[in-house]
């Protein structure tokens, strides 16, 4: 078994989507300097995400647009893919949580979304929920692993590919009140092959 060192997008891309819970709520674009995609603060939300407390507060929850990352440059290793794994270093200011981790490839998401389901920040006021955090939370986060394709079957041939890549987004938390901006310094790849 063999891992392949990290390896960051050369291709950043903002795809406008609906809001999931309010459609008629626009997402929040991206904002980066597409000549300098090097670890280190590259993209940031145009706005903060926010969540306003109070009745029917669903109707202003927000999300980002999907930032699809690409062009890796990940070289054909010629063998068996065994894993994939993200690293995304993000600020999120704590209250900012996962909406869409998922492989692309060809223009389409492939595979699982990794998105964790754990809200982050894990006190619920409201039901009375103390979970004890699980990973990912925080700024930094891994998905997948040595051991998992994330659902798609995958050749060298593939994540050497130029369309190969990772979708990612987030939304606002839907119980507590707040108003953050999102900040990606990372989005590193790194892929484990027989």
């Amino acid at each position: 078994m063999t891992t392949t060192r990290f390896y960051n997008p050369t291709t950043l891309t903002n795809v406008n989507v609906p809001n999931p819970i309010v459609p008629q709520n626009p997402s929040i674009d991206w904002k980066y300097n597409p000549t300098a995609l090097l670890p280190g603060a590259y993209a940031v939300s145009g706005q903060p995400l926010y969540t306003i407390s109070g009745l029917w507060m669903e109707k202003f929850l927000s999300n980002t647009s999907q930032l699809w990352c690409t062009g890796y440059k990940i070289p054909n290793v010629g063998t068996t893919i065994l894993g994939i794994e993200l690293q995304l270093n993000i600020l999120r200011q704590a209250r900012i949580q996962d909406l869409l981790i998922q492989l692309t490839l060809n223009g389409s998401l492939i595979g699982e979304n990794m998105a964790s389901g754990i809200n982050s920040v894990q006190s619920d006021m409201y039901t009375g929920d103390f979970t004890t955090p699980l990973f990912p939370v925080g700024d930094l986060n891994i998905y997948g692993g040595a051991n998992t394709a994330w659902g798609a079957e995958l050749t060298p041939t593939n994540v050497a590919d130029a369309s190969f890549g990772v979708v990612i987004s987030f939304s606002s938390n839907p119980i507590y009140p707040h108003r953050d901006l999102c900040q990606l310094d990372q989005a590193g790849i790194r892929i484990t092959y027989a």
